[in-house]
């Protein structure tokens, strides 16, 4: 991966190159604990997106508490260069936060986009309870993480 001639060499350091190498395989071992990585990371927020519904850009955060306490929790399990904005960002593009201004015609598509489908749990008071299914908002971005397999070589 990392010898003289190859094209990912010119764009990044070695040492950025074994990261993502690194990240790659600690995200397949998060995915053999869990059952895949969209069923650890959708845990971290309740199964549920969090929609903000922010009117300006500059109430739009860079890093939040929950994105922190996710880098902590990566940064735990060994991986590097996640920290709390990166993972905010990550949050952003994944769809498990939805940070467009209510004013932006995408604000409710996103919204919309939704679960995949709901689940009704029996809560210990009695009562049902719907929850988001562990397939996370429908999007299938995470999923698509869980199917990759990195060789050793």
């Amino acid at each position: 991966m990392a010898t003289p001639g190859n094209p990912a060499t010119s764009l990044l350091s070695e040492v950025k190159l074994q990261g993502i190498i690194e990240n790659a395989r600690l995200v397949c071992k998060i995915a053999d604990k869990f059952g895949s990585f969209d069923k650890y990371i959708w845990g971290f927020i309740n199964h549920k997106p969090i929609v903000n519904k922010f009117r300006y850009p500059r109430q739009v955060p860079i890093k939040t508490s929950k994105a922190d306490s996710i880098s902590k929790d990566l940064v735990r399990r060994g991986f590097r260069g996640v920290g709390p904005t990166v993972v905010y960002s990550f949050l952003q593009v994944a769809g498990l936060t939805n940070d467009h201004l209510v004013s932006c015609f995408r604000f409710n598509e996103c919204v919309d986009a939704g679960p995949a489908k709901d689940v009704t749990d029996d809560c210990q008071n009695g009562k049902s309870e719907k929850r988001l299914s562990e397939d996370g908002n429908g999007l299938g971005l995470t999923r698509v993480i869980d199917e990759l397999r990195l060789s050793d070589e």
